[in-house]
């Protein structure tokens, strides 16, 4: 077998091995060990699933009625209590801070034209700042909730990657309907996303990254290794691209999704995760058909092929390693 054939049958196969092993077990490590933040409705529907606890709403203190005692009774009739003498008004003062600065004659001007009464806005200290608002709702039971609770609770709701792919997938079966009120095309079956199944398929696809990618890495089952990874390229594909394209009504040559050649606003392309699940796909299914090669562990514990290569005459010859 010349060079260049044993090169094309066993280096192939390790550079693909490597893209495919380092990526997958990249994104299997992300699914499980990292936390992303999710909205409210989303953290209720976890909640459901008893993946994460109630969001804790602080309840309000009731109020008990105040109940008289029983000995204690009220008369029927109360004596017209006699009228309270009117205080007399109290003359209108100078501060002393401005008597230090103002001269005696014009005390007696200033203090006519003071009036009666100051108002409260007045009255109250200047270093002081002003009253809030009504920055919480009262709710029924006499408490108040803080009007930034469900900014608290989307930033402070977190849970792991994983269950953003459960959400997804209860999300895909059940897509509600669109703003003219037609019912959306479901992307799941219903039956795969009652309960708790979105939870285990979720854990199942980080697993199978996880286990697949190391699989890939060291070429160990590589071609079992290979199909589950075939699949999840695939289902990612479909939920997160051709699906949401075919569902809105305005996919692209009936499936894919529109504006091919646009720009996301950080300045990348649109396309750019449709093509990258798409070579994943590809890669994984191409390491299907040509093997792990000569550097991995299947060399090392089944041997080599029969048969992987043909020669420069077109018969097929024996698939051995590099420099035999």
């Amino acid at each position: 077998m010349s060079l260049r054939t044993s090169m094309a049958l066993n280096v192939a196969p390790l550079t693909l091995r490597l893209a495919l092993g380092l990526t997958f077990i990249w994104a299997g490590f992300g699914k499980v060990a990292y936390r992303m933040n999710v909205a409210p409705a989303d953290a209720a529907i976890l909640a459901q699933w008893g993946q994460i606890e109630g969001a804790d709403v602080p309840a309000p203190a009731p109020t008990e009625p105040q109940v008289q005692p029983e000995d204690q009774t009220q008369p029927e009739t109360q004596p017209e209590s006699a009228p309270e003498p009117a205080e007399p008004e109290a003359e209108p003062t100078i501060p002393d801070e401005v008597k230090e600065i103002l001269p005696d004659a014009l005390e007696e001007p200033i203090r006519e034209a003071l009036p009666d009464e100051i108002p409260e806005e007045i009255q109250q200290d200047p270093a002081s700042p002003p009253p809030a608002e009504d920055s919480a709702p009262a709710d029924d039971a006499g408490g108040s909730i803080p009007v930034n609770f469900v900014a608290q609770s989307e930033s402070s709701t977190t849970v792991k990657r994983v269950l953003g792919i459960a959400l997804m997938i209860h999300h895909a079966a059940n897509p509600g309907v669109d703003d003219q009120g037609s019912a959306k095309l479901p992307l799941w079956p219903a039956s795969l996303a009652k309960g708790s199944i979105p939870v285990i398929l979720a854990w199942a696809v980080a697993v199978l990254e996880l286990v697949c990618g190391a699989a890939m890495l060291f070429g160990f089952f590589t071609r079992i290794a290979s199909l589950p990874l075939v699949g999840i390229m695939g289902v990612a594909i479909w939920l997160t691209q051709i699906g949401p394209a075919i569902q809105s009504g305005s996919a692209l040559l009936g499936f894919l999704p529109p504006d091919p050649f646009g720009m996301t606003p950080d300045g990348g392309y649109t396309y750019v995760p449709l093509l990258l699940q798409f070579s994943l796909m590809m890669a994984s299914l191409a390491v299907f058909f040509i093997g792990p090669g000569a550097l991995s562990v299947d060399r090392l514990i089944f041997g080599a092929p029969s048969g992987g290569g043909f020669g420069d005459d077109g018969r097929q010859v024996e698939f051995v390693p590099i420099g035999d």
